[in-house]
C-alpha cells in the first residue's frame, strides 16, 4: 500500500462518520451511543496522526509502518502518494491535529448540551468528521484544484452543521447567510483560480495548478506581459480567502453566523473552520504565489493591521459574549495573517541566513497562535455553551456574579479570555510574542514591517478592556438576589479543561513545540 496508509486518520474519520449516520436509524433513542462512536473514531484518529509525526507506538518499537522518508519524530519527512497531489508532511499534521483537537473538544461537549430528545444527532457527529476530513485534506493538498475541492468538502458540511436546529429562527438565518456567503466566496477564489490557471497555461505548461510548480515557474517578470490579468486574479483570491477567514472588510458575516449557531458549532467554527482558512492562505500565496509577492505583500499587511483593528473595536460594545467572542476571533486572525507579509519579505532572499530565519520565526509564531486560538476560542464558546445549558443567556449582564454560581466555568473564561490578550505566562503570551518579534526582525528587509507588530502589540492592549469587562462581571460584581449555585454539565466541564491545560500547560511546553514548528516551517518553506 506505500505512502498510501498515511491517510488512514482520514479513513477512520470517513468510516466513523458513515457508521454514524447508519446507525442512526438504529440508534436513534441511545445518543449516548452514537456519541461514543464519534468521540472514539476522533481519538483513534488522533493517535494514529500523532504516530505519524513519530510520537506514538511504532516509532517506539522502530517499526516503518508509513514508510516515510526521512525521520518524523524530528519532523523532517514527507509522505506523498503519487497522483493524488497531497504531501503530508510535519505542517500539515500540525494542521491535523489542530482540526481533531477542536472536533474531539465540540464532540465531548455535544454530549452535555445536545438535548436526549433532539432529532438527527447521527447526522450531527456525522457532517462534524466530514468536516474534519476536508479540513485535513485542505492541509495536505499541493494543487489548487485539490485544494479548492477539499475545502469546499468542509464547507458544505459546516453550512448544515450551523441549521442543525433547523426550528430556530437564529440558526436557519444563520445558515442561509453562511451559505450564501460561503457559496459566493467559493465562487470568487474559483474565478481567481481560472484566471491563474489561464494565465500559467498560456506557456503550455501541464502543471498550472501544481504550488511546487507556480512556486518555481511564476516569478515576477516571467509573466510581465500578464501582469493586469494576475492582478485581478490575486484580488480574487484574497477576496474569496478574505471571507473565509473573515479578514476586513469581508468579515460581516461571522458574528451573525457564529451568533446564531449552536454555540457547539461556534466553538467548531471559530476555533476550527478558521484555520483551514489559514492554511489555504498559506499555501497559496506563501508557496504558489511567493514568486509575485511585490503583487500582494502590501495588500495583505493593510488588511492584517485593518482586521486587527476593526474586530477589536467593534468587540467593545457588544453585550452578547458570543457575539464579543467571534469579533474577537475576527481581530486574532488579524494577528496570524502577519506571518504572510513577513514571510514573504523575508523570502526575498532566500539564500541569506537572516532571511530564512525570519521567515521560519513568522510561520512559527503563526502555528503557535493557530495551536493556542483553537484552544483558547473553542475553550471560552464552550463555557458559553455550558452556561447556556443551565439557563443562563448569552449577555454579559447574566453573567453577574458567575464566580459564586458556577466557578469551575469562571475561573476557566478568566484564564482564557486573558490568554486571548497575551497576559503572561499563559499560551497566547508565548504565540503573539514570536509573532511579534517576527515582525520586528523583518524590520532589515523593510522598516515599515515595525507596524505590523506595534498595531500587534497595540490591539493586544486594547483587546484587554473587553475581556476584563466579562471578568468584572462574573468575579466583582454581585449575582442577582436569589440566584442559586449550579453544578455544570460534566461533559463540556471535561472539554472545557481540556482547553484550559492546554493554555496553561503550553510554557511547560514551549521549547518542544517551538523546535517542532520550527521543523514543521523549514519543511513547510522547502529550507
Amino acid at each position: 500500500m506505500g505512502n498510501t496508509l498515511v491517510f488512514l486518520p482520514e479513513a477512520v474519520l470517513v468510516a466513523t462518520a458513515l457508521a454514524s449516520a447508519l446507525l442512526g436509524f438504529a440508534w436513534s433513542k441511545r445518543p449516548a451511543a452514537l456519541w461514543g462512536l464519534a468521540l472514539t473514531g476522533a481519538v483513534v484518529s488522533l493517535v494514529l496522526t500523532f504516530d505519524l509525526m513519530g510520537l506514538g507506538l511504532t516509532h517506539a518499537l522502530g517499526l516503518d509502518l508509513w514508510n516515510l522518508v526521512a525521520d518524523p519524530a524530528q519532523g523532517d519527512f514527507t509522505a506523498e502518494p503519487t497522483n493524488l497531489r497531497m504531501r503530508v508532511d510535519a505542517f500539515s499534521l500540525f494542521f491535523h491535529v489542530i482540526f481533531l483537537f477542536v472536533a474531539i473538544l465540540a464532540i465531548l461537549a455535544s454530549r452535555g448540551f445536545l438535548k436526549r430528545e433532539e432529532p438527527h444527532q447521527a447526522e450531527y457527529y456525522a457532517l462534524m468528521l466530514l468536516a474534519v476530513v476536508g479540513m485535513m485534506f485542505t492541509a495536505a493538498a499541493t494543487d489548487l484544484i485539490v485544494l479548492f475541492l477539499a475545502f469546499e468538502t468542509s464547507s458544505l458540511s459546516t453550512f448544515a452543521l450551523v441549521a442543525f436546529r433547523k426550528k430556530d429562527a437564529n440558526a436557519t438565518e444563520a445558515a442561509v447567510k453562511f451559505f450564501i456567503i460561503g457559496a459566493v466566496s467559493s465562487a470568487i477564489i474559483l474565478f481567481g483560480i481560472s484566471i491563474l490557471y489561464g494565465v500559467v497555461d498560456s506557456q503550455g505548461s501541464a502543471r498550472a495548478t501544481d504550488l511546487d510548480w507556480l512556486r518555481a515557474s511564476l516569478t515576477y517578470g516571467s509573466y510581465q506581459e500578464f501582469e493586469a490579468p494576475l492582478v485581478i486574479a490575486l484580488v480574487f483570491l484574497i477576496a474569496g480567502f478574505g471571507f473565509k477567514v473573515a479578514t476586513v472588510p469581508f468579515h460581516m458575516w461571522a458574528p451573525d453566523v457564529y451568533h446564531g449557531s449552536p454555540t457547539t458549532v461556534s466553538a467548531f467554527l471559530a476555533a476550527g473552520s478558521k484555520k483551514v482558512g489559514i492554511v489555504a492562505l498559506f499555501k497559496v500565496f506563501l508557496v504558489g504565489l511567493i514568486g509575485i509577492q511585490v503583487d500582494w505583500v502590501l495588500a495583505i499587511a493593510v488588511l492584517a493591521i485593518a482586521t486587527q483593528t476593526v474586530g477589536n473595536i467593534l468587540a467593545i460594545p457588544q453585550r452578547s459574549v458570543k457575539r464579543m467572542l467571534a469579533y474577537s476571533s475576527i481581530a486574532q486572525a488579524g494577528y496570524i495573517l502577519i506571518a504572510l507579509p513577513v514571510g514573504a519579505v523575508a523570502l526575498q532572499d532566500a539564500s541569506n541566513p537572516l532571511a530564512r530565519d525570519v521567515a521560519v520565526a513568522a510561520i512559527v509564531g503563526a502555528l503557535l497562535h493557530v495551536l493556542m486560538h483553537a484552544a483558547m476560542k473553542g475553550g471560552a464558546f464552550l463555557v458559553v455553551a455550558g452556561v447556556e445549558t443551565r439557563g443562563i443567556p448569552d449577555d454579559v449582564e447574566a453573567y453577574r456574579g458567575l464566580s459564586k454560581r458556577m466557578p469551575f466555568f469562571a475561573f476557566s473564561m478568566t484564564i482564557l479570555l486573558l490568554s486571548l490578550a497575551g497576559i503572561p505566562p499563559l499560551g497566547g503570551f508565548f504565540s503573539k510574542f514570536i509573532l511579534f518579534s517576527s515582525a520586528v526582525s523583518a524590520m532589515p528587509f523593510n522598516g515599515w514591517y515595525l507596524a505590523l507588530a506595534v498595531s500587534g502589540v497595540l490591539n493586544s492592549a486594547l483587546s484587554l478592556y473587553y475581556y476584563a469587562r466579562v471578568i468584572w462581571y462574573m468575579y466583582i460584581l454581585e449575582p442577582e438576589a436569589g440566584a442559586s449555585r449550579i453544578d455544570a454539565p460534566r461533559s463540556i466541564g471535561a472539554a472545557v479543561l481540556v482547553a484550559v491545560a492546554v493554555v496553561l500547560l503550553a510554557s511547560f511546553v514551549m521549547f518542544f513545540l517551538v523546535a517542532y514548528l520550527t521543523q514543521a516551517a523549514t519543511v513547510f518553506f522547502g529550507f
